[in-house]
């Protein structure tokens, strides 16, 4: 989106308010910084995805199964993770964290909810699968 913006700006030179110079150094500025953020947040998430994707195939990703117990959902503006156990292990994740791991949230649609029967798979803290009975 941001990339975007700055190649409106860029293209068209839309006015902005300032001394000479910061208009028209204000759109190559904002688009630099937009492409910079991009590649660095796939970067960071595309690595991840990788290291997630090869334990789940190779078989070392953990596995847990049971009732989800201490659900406490993240509202839907956000401002909290969620988070539940499960066998005794505590999950917290929110959909606003940037990442390649499960962060679906109850609130934006997400399967998990107080009693419900899963298996999970993780890394660490991390959700890379997630299988609800029926």
């Amino acid at each position: 989106m941001f990339v975007g913006c700055g190649l409106v700006y860029f293209r068209d030179r839309l006015p902005v308010c300032g001394p000479r110079w910061c208009r028209r150094g204000f759109p190559v500025v904002f688009l630099g910084f937009a492409v910079l953020w991009t590649v660095t947040a796939f970067g960071s998430t595309y690595v991840e995805y990788v290291q997630l994707s090869r334990a789940l195939v190779s078989g070392a990703a953990s596995v847990i199964e049971g009732r989800v117990e201490g659900f406490d959902p993240m509202p839907y503006a956000g401002h909290k993770d969620e988070s539940f156990v499960v066998a005794g292990k505590r999950f917290q994740y929110s959909d606003f964290d940037a990442t390649s791991a499960f962060n679906n949230s109850k609130s934006h649609g997400g399967p998990i909810d107080e009693g419900i029967q899963v298996r999970l798979w993780y890394v660490g803290d991390r959700i890379v699968k997630v299988a609800v009975a029926r």
